[in-house]
């Protein structure tokens, strides 16, 4: 399955899962009012406009998902998956929101000494039911943003779970009711204020820091390391730095080869290396990858090396030097090593040229003299 491929099939299950989660909030957001207008509890008709905002955030996440797995287009080149960072936060900031609103109607309620519900059996039954539902769309909803590893639907089942504690604590204020003790609901209120806000919270600074560029766990950063520098060819790894799109990972990383292979087996080395990674983590969406022959992270990045142009007009200035038929060019340090090919063997005259180029000209290492051999194959 490709890439867009795999990024469709889990739109699609995204939407799936997200819509079952609608239509339970729907119905317990109607059901939770009815009964708590009809009965007149004020705590069960706060907890149906608590479960409203979950509706909400249901669209907003069927929004965002679908906008996040939108292909790549001239304008995104790397995708849309920071949407789904964004929603995540936008649920986040609506947790703190609840959290703030809940602690703020309690804390006045209490100061006021109203009580938070009316006694009633069938207040009992509802709020009973709407825990027993939202626990279920919670572990539902979190069993599903592990298996996709989505941050968004994992921050819409925890306001599930926030709408689960707001019916814990609408059910516990009832019974207590009953039992003439309404006081109760207001305390157990505040305490569900502050697991929902430091919830809440923890949900933005974490869609924030990957909005950031944060980088993925360490464990992971080791294993791609380790995978990369088992590539053979591969002498060194440096420079490996990772980022978080959504659920996908960004890779840029610099290889080490060796000094002296052609630059189509280095190329081919690297390619081995984003095959190796792609296949061994599936949430890699993208690499960029640069091959040295040299390990750059400790090289001086002044480019005191000329380039072949300069070299050719260099051993311009040498007669017998400038006969090769082939130049072979490999640099190291910021300095040139040169391998130089003649059609006949190089004699004592280009040896001299030799010793004196490299007297000339600081940024030469050594050359290197061979006599070309041709090789045809026989009729």
């Amino acid at each position: 399955m490709t890439t867009s491929e795999q990024r469709a099939s889990r739109g699609r299950d995204m939407q799936r899962v997200t819509w079952i989660s609608t239509g339970v909030d729907f119905a317990l957001s109607a059901l939770k009012l009815f009964i708590g207008m009809l009965v007149r509890s004020p705590a069960l008709i706060a907890d149906g406009l608590h479960s409203l905002s979950d509706l909400i955030t249901d669209f907003l996440v069927l929004i965002i998902n679908k906008v996040a797995h939108t292909a790549p287009d001239d304008e995104h080149p790397y995708g849309h998956a920071r949407f789904e960072t964004l929603g995540t936060m936008i649920i986040g900031i609506v947790l703190v929101s609840i959290a703030l609103g809940l602690a703020w109607d309690n804390a006045a309620r209490l100061m006021r000494g109203d009580a938070p519900a009316n006694a009633s059996l069938l207040a009992i039954v509802t709020a009973a039911f709407s825990l027993v539902a939202k626990e279920l769309l919670f572990r539902y909803g979190m069993h599903w943003a592990k298996k996709l590893n989505s941050t968004l639907m994992e921050a819409n089942a925890w306001h599930s779970r926030s709408d689960a504690w707001s019916s814990l604590v609408v059910l516990l204020g009832v019974i207590a009711t009953w039992f003439g003790y309404g006081w109760l609901e207001s305390w157990a209120a505040l305490v569900v204020a502050a697991l929902i806000g430091k919830m809440g919270v923890e949900l933005t600074w974490n869609a924030l820091q990957d909005l950031a560029d944060r980088a993925i766990p360490q464990d992971i950063q080791r294993r791609i390391r380790t995978e990369i520098q088992a590539v053979p060819g591969v002498d060194n790894v440096h420079h490996l730095r990772t980022r978080l799109m959504g659920n996908e990972i960004y890779i840029d990383v610099h290889i080490q080869v060796s000094n002296f292979i052609s630059v189509s087996e280095g190329h081919h080395i690297g390619d081995s290396v984003m095959s190796q990674l792609y296949h061994n983590f599936p949430d890699v969406s993208d690499i960029t990858l640069h091959v040295d022959p040299e390990d750059d992270a400790s090289t001086t990045r002044n480019a005191n090396a000329p380039l072949r142009p300069a070299i050719i007009s260099a051993l311009a200035k040498y007669p017998n030097l400038s006969t090769y038929q082939r130049m072979q060019i490999h640099y190291r340090q910021q300095r040139v090593r040169l391998e130089l090919y003649f059609t006949n063997k190089p004699d004592e005259a280009c040896q001299h040229e030799r010793v004196q180029a490299m007297q000339d000209n600081a940024w030469l290492e050594e050359i290197e003299l061979y006599r070309r051999e041709v090789f045809r194959e026989h009729p």
